[in-house]
């Protein structure tokens, strides 16, 4: 006998966007069918446009909760957060394992062939992933700052210097699948050799 379906409706929620994200990312925005996710969600079709109205509505929930995700992935309570070096390889280690992963790398797939027809899901990505990471760390760049372990006068930009020395080139790497396939020994010399240039200049800084 079939255990009964729950209609909870975060849980009615998460069947319907786990349909679509399946859809999207094989077929892409424009290619996407709302029957085919119906399909895949089981549901009935009422249910499915009462939570989400439209196409671009579920796009934008797959992509607001692919954003959201960042939080469960970068959980740093294990990490001395008074020690910069360790607590930057940490942070930028698991930046990069959730940001890598095949439904981040959709986001920016589609955010380049398509982004043009829904800028508010850019939006929403930067607003539920972007701010919050770049303002977790320009909170700890404050704080070594004030126990004098660095210097930095502008944590927010200094915050984004970090991305894009450790995080964003492996990115677009990643997007035109050039050298797609980074093993964990090849990130870890990747993150350490960029956590201990950035250090270098900020302690050149502090001096």
């Amino acid at each position: 006998m079939k255990s009964p379906v729950s209609r909870k409706p975060e849980v009615v929620r998460a069947r319907i966007l786990n349909a679509a994200q399946a859809e999207f990312m094989a077929e892409g925005f424009a290619g996407a069918s709302t029957n085919r996710i119906l399909e895949r969600f089981g549901g009935s079709k009422p249910t499915m446009f009462r939570h989400f109205p439209t196409k671009r509505d579920l796009f934008e929930g797959v992509v607001a909760r692919i954003a959201a995700r960042w939080r469960e992935a970068l959980n740093l309570d294990d990490v001395d957060r008074h020690d910069p070096q360790p607590w930057l390889e940490a942070f930028a280690t698991r930046a990069l394992h959730w940001i890598l992963t095949d439904e981040n790398i959709f986001v920016g797939r589609m955010a380049i062939a398509e982004g043009h027809l829904f800028p508010e899901v850019g939006d929403t990505y930067r607003a539920l992933a972007v701010d919050p990471l770049n303002a977790l760390l320009a909170a700890r760049l404050r704080d070594w700052t004030s126990g004098g372990l660095i210097a930095c006068d502008d944590a927010e930009a200094l915050a984004l210097s970090f991305f894009d020395l450790t995080i964003s080139g492996m990115v677009s790497r990643r997007l035109y699948r050039v050298d797609a396939d980074l093993d964990a020994t090849a990130m870890a010399h990747h993150v350490k050799r960029c956590v201990g240039l950035f250090l270098d200049g900020c302690r050149l800084a502090a001096r």
